[in-house]
């Protein structure tokens, strides 16, 4: 199966979806919460749940090699984003335990080796039971096509946005 995605556009795209279907929602339900009545914290938590409600009801809709190629993204969006701790907690615990035992070398590692604008091109997918994997070639933004580098990673799919993952330390 071959794929092309652009992190990017599926990430802006997955935002205005979001935003639109919760819209749309709060007023098709006339359940709009009070918010004058709330604080700060509990309007982000109010907001936090309906975006990830959202969230797995248009993962749910998505076939199954879109959904795993989806956990790649979002892994490799995490560590675009700066976001270390949350990347290397959806690594698979034995992967962690050989490569990077501490969330201060993985981080060490995003930083050197995966390029700070990104996008992946996932070339090839293949299934064997629950474990899926998937060929990427990743390109820095800035270098264009020529400076492609390719890399597997393996996801193991627990249930609706329940994954851990491992990749080719390149």
């Amino acid at each position: 199966m071959k794929k092309t995605n652009n992190k990017f556009v599926i990430a802006g795209l997955g935002i205005i979806a979001v935003l639109l279907v919760i819209v749309l929602n709060l007023k098709i339900q006339n359940k709009e919460p009070d918010y004058e009545n709330m604080s700060e914290d509990e309007i982000d938590i109010a907001i936090e749940e309906k975006v990830e409600d959202v969230r797995l009801k248009n993962l749910a809709k998505l076939e199954e090699g879109d959904r795993i190629q989806h956990y790649a993204s979002d892994f490799m969006e995490k560590v675009d984003l700066g976001k270390f701790e949350e990347a290397y907690n959806l690594l698979y615990e034995e992967f962690k335990n050989n490569y990077f035992p501490t969330l201060a070398s993985f981080e060490e590692y995003a930083k050197n080796k995966f390029p700070t604008t990104m996008t992946l091109e996932h070339t090839n997918i293949e299934r064997n039971g629950d474990i899926y994997v998937i060929w990427t070639t990743m390109y820095d933004l800035m270098k264009g096509k020529d400076a492609g580098i390719e890399m597997n990673f393996v996801v193991q799919e627990k249930g609706l946005n329940d994954f851990v993952l491992s990749f080719s330390v390149i």
